[in-house]
Formats: structure tokens, C-alpha cells, sequence
């Protein structure tokens, strides 16, 4: 195997892999990358998996003198690309032996047997669905960060997708705070479908979408979700169990309502977040005609208020929140207003932005 290929473009596809080879196992080889050169197409193929991840990244315009295969630690090819500054780099394979050579610099990496890499081929399904890729990556972008990190509830620790005709929804939650996100299909489902996909799954999805205006092919069977671009093949198991009934968790009768601007709330926020710690992480948000009151306090540390102007449609009312949940729902809002709507203090508030995102916070006691 001998081939010279764009540094950049095979940096990229490395990270990726890097993202998804586990960090532990009791296979090696699983924290690999598998690369197949096609001297036919003259193109590159980037393979990892985790046995339940999986992906595989195709580099066009490579330059192959010789095809072959040859599997390498992910993590050390990937900080070897990183580093060196390259624009192009050749790879040769001499018996198991990879030697990667630059302008200035060269490296010889032990490689391991490719007959020991797993074989695993990802197909696509029947049932095909397809979203802009811009609007699939901002679904993403503003649902996951809800999901559950660390559960007994292992439905939680995924996104679930409910997908009806043209439009997909996506809904996360950790059990103290909910995100919910619609976005439309280019083509409408002939059959309504649902999924959990896991949260790692989610997090490469959207590093892989990197063509705003592309059409990207997903199926949802057998228990796995396939998404492809005209780059990348992926696959993920998805996530068992019963996903909690969110519609529950959604208040109504929210009657209260205070218009902002986000940005000066999310400034208010930060700065009101300053006096908190891990035993009082909480502020007072104090809502009256036409101005907002933040407040927090830690008695090692001191006290801070924060007024900013709003448009409040409600009586006055007092409620707290964790700043940080309230931050990390700003950082992905686009719009320059948002709505936090109330049923009543010490109940969960709901925080709009547009009329695709809806994102519901449970209060805390300050």
C-alpha cells in the first residue's frame, strides 16, 4: 500500500475515528482505524467502530500508487496529522509497518493485522428519510446538550427522534431540565417512526455535517439508525427502553410571560452565576412590569443583582433556577429574543425560542 493524500482531509477523517475507538478495551485493535486504499477510484477509505458505532469516511483525489489495507492506532496517527503541518503526506505500508512521511519529518507505527479488525459492512435500509443537512445539525446542536450523561435510566441517555410525515422532532431530558426541537424533511415518511439515538451517536452526526445545503440519507431498522453523506457512512445501535412520557413534563397554562433579549439575559445570567458555588447554585430571577431582578448569594463569598428591562405580562413573581442549566440552553439559541413563559412560581418555567424550540427548567430552591 502506497499512496500521498491531503494532510487536512485525512486529519479530519482521523479525528473522527478517534472520536468513536474506545478509550479501554480488552481489544486493541478496536482502538484502530482501518484504511483502505482503492487504486481504481483513487480514493481513501477511514474505517472505526466501537461494535456499536460505527463509521466510514471516504477521501476522494488521493493519490494511490499501490491499494491495500492496513489498520493503525487511531490516537497516535491522529496526533502525528495534528502536529505536523504538512499540505500533503505519503503513507506506505512495508509488511506491518506504516511509514508516514512529510517535508521535513517521518514515522514508522506499528500497525496491527487486518484480519483482526472486525468485519462490518453498514447498509443502508429500505426505509430512507431525508433532511438538509443545516437543519439536521441544528436539531442536534439544540437538543443533545439535554440528554443524560449519567443514568440508571438508560432510555434518557439518547435523543429520542419521533418522525410524522415531514416533520422530525427531537426531544432530550436528564430528568431536571427538557429541550425539545422540530425541524421538516425534505420528503415526507410514508409511516410514522420512533428512535432513540444514543448520545455519542448525536455528537459525530453532527461533526460529520459539514455541507450546510446537503441531503442526508437516514434509515431508521433493526435497531440501528444509518445516516449517509457523500463522505461518510454511519452507523449506531440505538438506545432500549421506554424514553419518558415528555408531554407530561411540558407545563400548560402558562399565562406569565417575560420577553427578553437574549443576549442581555445571557450576560445577566453569567455575571449573577459569579457569586454562586456547588452548595448554592441557584438564582433568583424576580420578574415584575418591566424589569428583571437576578440575584444570588453564597455566605463565604458575598451577594450580586442584576436588573435588566423586560416585557412581563404577569404579576410579580420570584423563582429560582441553576444558572447553568438556564446558560447552556442560551449558547444554542440563534434568535435575539426569547420567551420564558410561568404557571406560577416554584413551578417549571418554559423558555421559547421561535416556534420550533421549547425548552422546560425545573425550579430550585434558593
Amino acid at each position: 500500500m502506497k499512496l500521498k493524500c491531503s494532510r487536512s482531509a485525512l486529519n479530519e477523517a482521523i479525528q473522527l475515528a478517534s472520536s468513536i475507538v474506545p478509550t479501554r478495551t480488552p481489544k486493541p485493535v478496536l482502538q484502530c482505524a482501518k484504511l483502505v486504499a482503492d487504486q481504481e477510484n483513487q480514493s481513501l477509505r477511514v474505517i472505526a467502530t466501537d461494535n456499536e458505532v460505527t463509521i466510514d469516511y471516504t477521501l476522494s483525489g488521493v493519490l494511490v500508487e499501490v491499494g491495500g489495507t492496513m489498520v493503525l492506532p487511531a490516537d497516535r496517527m491522529g496526533r502525528i496529522l495534528h502536529e505536523t503541518k504538512d499540505e500533503n503526506i505519503d503513507l506506505e505500508l512495508i509488511e506491518s509497518t506504516c511509514h508516514v512521511t512529510g517535508q521535513d519529518s517521518e514515522y514508522n507505527i506499528y500497525g496491527y493485522d487486518p484480519d483482526d479488525f472486525p468485519v462490518i459492512e453498514i447498509e443502508e435500509q429500505e426505509n430512507v428519510l431525508e433532511i438538509e443537512a443545516s437543519v439536521l445539525k441544528k436539531m442536534i446542536h439544540m437538543s443533545a446538550f439535554s440528554a443524560a450523561r449519567e443514568s440508571s435510566r438508560y432510555a434518557i441517555n439518547g435523543v429520542l427522534w419521533e418522525l410524522s410525515g415531514k416533520k422530525l422532532r427531537m426531544v432530550a431530558t436528564d430528568g431536571r431540565r427538557l429541550a425539545q426541537i422540530d425541524g421538516g424533511l425534505s420528503v415526507a415518511i410514508a409511516q410514522d417512526q420512533t428512535a432513540i439515538v444514543p448520545v455519542k451517536a448525536m455528537a459525530v452526526i453532527e461533526r460529520v455535517l459539514t455541507e450546510p445545503m446537503e441531503k442526508v440519507r437516514i434509515s431508521i431498522e433493526n435497531n440501528q439508525i444509518v445516516v449517509r453523506t457523500e463522505k461518510v457512512k454511519f452507523s449506531a445501535n440505538l438506545v432500549q427502553g421506554r424514553f419518558p412520557k415528555y408531554t407530561d413534563v411540558i407545563p400548560t397554562g402558562c399565562d406569565i410571560k417575560a420577553h427578553m433579549q437574549k443576549e442581555s439575559f445571557l450576560s445577566a445570567v453569567r455575571r449573577a452565576a459569579l457569586l454562586t458555588n456547588e452548595h448554592t447554585n441557584g438564582i433568583v430571577l424576580s420578574y415584575s412590569s418591566d424589569n428583571l431582578c437576578l440575584s444570588s448569594s453564597t455566605p463565604e463569598a458575598g451577594d450580586a443583582e442584576i436588573n435588566m428591562p423586560i416585557a412581563f405580562d404577569g404579576p410579580d413573581m420570584k423563582i429560582g433556577f441553576n444558572p447553568q442549566y438556564i446558560l447552556e440552553a442560551l449558547k444554542v439559541i440563534d434568535t435575539p429574543e426569547i420567551v420564558m413563559e410561568f404557571a406560577g412560581e416554584n413551578k417549571p418555567g418554559v423558555l421559547r425560542s421561535g416556534k420550533d424550540f421549547l425548552y422546560v427548567l425545573m425550579p430550585v430552591t434558593v
